[in-house]
């Protein structure tokens, strides 16, 4: 089994991931009240797959380094408004453009204990995902890769791991497509601030929080097709603005953690 698992190591933590997903998800039948409070056990699944790699290849580092990439420094300073503003801007103006297409807004309401408890459910799915996706599938790919390769890469296994059919089959794809541009741009972050997981946890929480707030139930396929196009915007200014440095042409200066 070791074996087999080290052969096919990113192959294994992806497995491992949807595994612990199928299981966490039972949860949600047991405490159906979780997701009134953005409560999304399956959120850990990331987290929990690379702590049963560890486990099963007796690999401690592989958990240290992953920690030591949680961290607050100058980069963490440098990149803060940039892991808010590009995410929180590119929802923002998926929800004007929803508004001006007549789909209405809704609010997301609560008493302050309610945001209270949703900030902290969110924050904790975040990092978990983080743990996985960037934590430890995007700088073993970047090994191999080029930082944007490295980026298409973990935003499909990224984007198919949610399981979106809101919107059916096309409405999958344009979720799964989203993501991918997410990813981009979150892999040139994570290279710019030295594969800080604190900014790739503040960027996750930001996106999710801000959905909240701007596209609260007005998850359809139109939102799809606008945040595709939106955030698509936003990976044409980096195309142009990164297209001779390594992130597309090397694997020279990628983070590997």
């Amino acid at each position: 089994m070791e074996k087999l698992i080290r052969k096919y190591y990113l192959s294994s933590f992806y497995v491992m991931t949807f595994l612990f997903s199928i299981l966490l998800l039972t949860l949600h039948f047991v405490f159906r009240a979780a997701g009134d409070y953005s409560v999304s056990f399956t959120q850990l699944s990331p987290a929990f797959a690379v702590a049963a790699l560890a486990l099963l290849l007796k690999d401690k580092p592989i958990i240290k380094d992953i920690r030591d990439h949680f961290r607050v420094d100058k980069a963490a300073v440098k990149w803060l408004m940039p892991a808010i503003a590009v995410p929180a801007l590119g929802i923002i103006v998926s929800s004007f453009i929803m508004t001006y297409y007549e789909v209405a807004f809704v609010a997301w309401k609560g008493d302050a204990l309610f945001y209270l408890l949703n900030f902290v459910a969110i924050l904790i799915g975040c990092a978990a995902e983080e743990i996985g996706w960037r934590g430890f599938l995007l700088p073993n790919l970047q090994q191999k890769y080029t930082p944007f390769s490295s980026s298409i890469i973990v935003g499909i296994l990224w984007g198919v791991w949610h399981v979106n059919f809101t919107g059916g089959l096309l409405g999958f794809i344009l979720y799964t497509f989203t993501i991918i541009e997410m990813s981009i741009l979150m892999t040139w972050l994570y290279n710019k601030s030295a594969g800080n997981l604190v900014l790739m946890t503040v960027w996750h929480f930001t996106f999710n929080v801000t959905s909240h707030f701007f596209l609260w139930d007005r998850f359809t396929l139109q939102l799809f097709a606008v945040e595709s196009v939106v955030f698509g915007i936003l990976c044409l200014f980096l195309f142009v603005s990164e297209r001779n440095t390594y992130f597309f042409k090397s694997k020279k200066g990628s983070i590997k953690a």
